[in-house]
């Protein structure tokens, strides 16, 4: 007998011992002897427990072996009296590698029964230590978090609602502060799948009021725990406003870098080297997230250099967690294990999300070619992996949309808009149906301004009503696309032409004021000049046209400065400035050849070219 206890002793601190060391397979082999031997059965539970979790992360197809193991010790510790916090370990284990498998009815029954046995140990837990009645209740709002992260990715949020307060309850009771923010931050991600502005501002105040209380109290879930939870509640906080478009307070005018691009990069740096105290994204692709954000916020004030590092640094990122993955360039969905599935669809999402940006700005700049690389790369990507990115079609049909508009096709650009604007998001369908009729409008066919006011719907009128409560982007795109089609209408009355110029200055000062937005800005100027000349103020004019190619020719939007200089012209014959005109006909003259070299060169790859005008059509 002492013989057999010192062998088991052996087995399990070398088990232990090659485990902490990283030679997991070694470990996968040692536990698997220590089960050849007659153990009692919580040792034998503690042992498959481990096993399990390194056949989860280090086995290739271990994870239906991990269940079986996961399954028998549950049939173990069931038998045993007490040993609550074991119990709750290994229906906690099986539970994610029932998620892994895609078996959720199963995987929420294991929370299910954490819950009831937590409920039950509690009751009887009057005399028990603190740090059981504790492991109790962190145990319990663990499983209410991990329950409602499955509602929530069975579309089911009002379930996950309720788990996630029950759990924000739970944690509060017991005073779990670390677990009771992050309730609070889980109920705003829930918040977030309709971004509703009114409740996130009702709950945002509860997570910073429990940050605080986290902060000041030392060692109350370790300053690691407080470091990621900041993070995640500043990303949640920047991720709604960017969505309501509050660049005004994100990127103020005078600020150069923005205050909040330092505080997130300095955030992200005060994490915790080693392992992160809970799973939120891998590290690399926290890194990357805090890469988007800043490109997000440089870009609409033209920062175009700085915007691109970012987007740079965070593409490296991601490619590291996909490497990390061990995911070829070139593999698809069936390349994933059931493990990495999770992490793989962070990455990728990311991925897109970094080519959107790459491309706007390469639109910003008159880069067609690295444009058009951009959109082809997002297209690729989707067909790689259809089912983790097939809710992100309509954002790649933008990307060609853009494309297409930058190069002329009208027509294409339309078709790729149209089909953006049956998002099932109300935002991107907005932003879609706008880009539409503005597609129409420039294809200068018969019939275009019905078609284009068709596609609006009733986003024509002021302020974008028939979405709801849309963002500032939305509503500043919906003003300037129902003043331009209102204008363009060869019918159009008096009071429909005043209601026009309304609309224009509405959407002007929302690019201006609120979306510090210089791109949308320049153009609106544009669009409103003709309106000072028919006003016969032909000096106001010129002044809007001078500012539009400002900031055009800060940004490098050939086009914008095309069609800026082309107005100039006809303002400077208008007031019979003939040396002016001349001078400004010869560099008119230079800037068109110039774009006109740059869509050259993008229609150059020809095969690339027509694949992404006629992608999904």
């Amino acid at each position: 007998m002492a013989a057999a206890a010192e062998v088991q002793g052996t087995l399990q601190a070398l088990a232990a011992r090659l485990a902490g060391e990283g030679h997991h397979m070694q470990a996968i082999k040692a536990y698997t002897a220590l089960l050849g031997l007659s153990l009692p059965p919580a040792d034998e539970a503690g042992a498959r427990l481990r096993l399990s979790a390194l056949l989860l992360e280090h086995a290739a197809n271990g994870v239906p072996e991990a269940k079986q193991h996961l399954q028998k010790a549950e049939m173990l510790v069931a038998g045993l009296p007490g040993q609550a916090l074991l119990k709750c370990e290994v229906l906690a284990a099986l539970g994610r590698a029932h998620k892994f498998l895609g078996e959720t009815a199963f995987q929420r029954q294991c929370y299910a029964k954490g819950l009831q046995l937590c409920t039950a140990a509690a009751g009887g837990a009057a005399g028990a230590s603190s740090s059981s009645r504790r492991g109790l209740a962190e145990w319990g709002v663990y499983f209410h978090l991990h329950s409602a992260e499955s509602f929530t990715l069975e579309r089911q949020p009002h379930r996950a609602a309720e788990h996630a307060a029950r759990g924000r309850e739970l944690a509060a009771a017991a005073g779990l502060a670390e677990q009771q923010l992050l309730c609070v931050l889980f109920q705003l991600q829930l918040v977030m799948l309709t971004w509703e502005r009114q409740a996130f501002e009702q709950l945002a105040p509860a997570a910073v009021e429990a940050l605080q209380q986290l902060e000041q109290a030392p060692g109350a879930g370790g300053a690691g725990g407080a470091a990621l939870l900041k993070l995640h509640l500043t990303v949640l906080q920047v991720l709604m406003a960017i969505r309501q478009g509050n660049f005004q307070e994100l990127a103020p005018a005078d600020a150069n870098p923005p205050p909040i691009v330092a505080e997130l990069e300095g955030q992200l740096e005060a994490l915790p080297r080693e392992q992160l105290p809970y799973c939120w994204l891998p590290r690399p692709c926290l890194g990357a997230l805090v890469q988007l954000l800043a490109a997000t916020i440089l870009k609409p004030g033209g920062k175009v250099k700085p915007a691109q590092l970012h987007i740079s640094r965070g593409l490296s990122l991601v490619d590291e967690q996909l490497s990390a993955l061990g995911l070829p360039p070139d593999a698809g969905e069936a390349a994933l294990d059931h493990v990495s599935l999770y992490d793989a669809r962070a990455a990728l999402v990311l991925r897109l999300h970094l080519l959107e940006a790459r491309q706007q700005l390469h639109l910003l700049c008159s880069d067609f070619a690295a444009a058009r690389h951009d959109a082809a790369q997002s297209a690729a990507l989707l067909q790689r992996f259809p089912g983790l990115l097939g809710h992100l079609r309509p954002c790649v049909h933008l990307q060609a949309g853009l494309y297409a508009q930058a190069v002329g096709d009208h027509g294409a650009a339309l078709a790729h808009f149209e089909r953006a604007g049956a998002s099932s998001d109300a935002h991107l369908r907005a932003a879609g149906r706008c880009l539409a009729a503005l597609a129409a409008l420039a294809q200068d066919a018969p019939g275009a301004v019905g078609r284009a006011r068709e596609l609006l719907g009733d986003l024509a009128v002021a302020g974008g009503g028939g979405e709801g409560e849309l963002g500032y982007v939305e509503r500043a795109l919906a003003n300037v696309a129902g003043g331009l089609v209102a204008l363009a209408a060869p019918d159009a009355s008096a009071d429909e032409t005043a209601d026009a110029k309304q609309r224009l200055s509405k959407g002007l000062k929302l690019a201006h004021g609120r979306l510090q937005n210089h791109q949308l800005v320049s153009q609106v100027l544009l669009f409103m000049a003709p309106l000072q000349v028919g006003a016969a103020d032909s000096q106001g004019a010129l002044a809007m046209v001078s500012s539009s190619f400002t900031l055009a020719k800060g940004a490098g939007d050939l086009a914008a400065q095309v069609a800026g200089l082309s107005m100039m012209q006809q303002l400077y014959h208008h007031a019979r400035a003939a040396d002016k005109a001349a001078q400004n006909f010869n560099y008119l003259g230079r800037k068109q050849e110039e774009l006109s070299a740059r869509i050259q060169e993008a229609e150059a790859a020809a095969a690339q070219h027509a694949a992404v005008l006629g992608w999904d059509l």
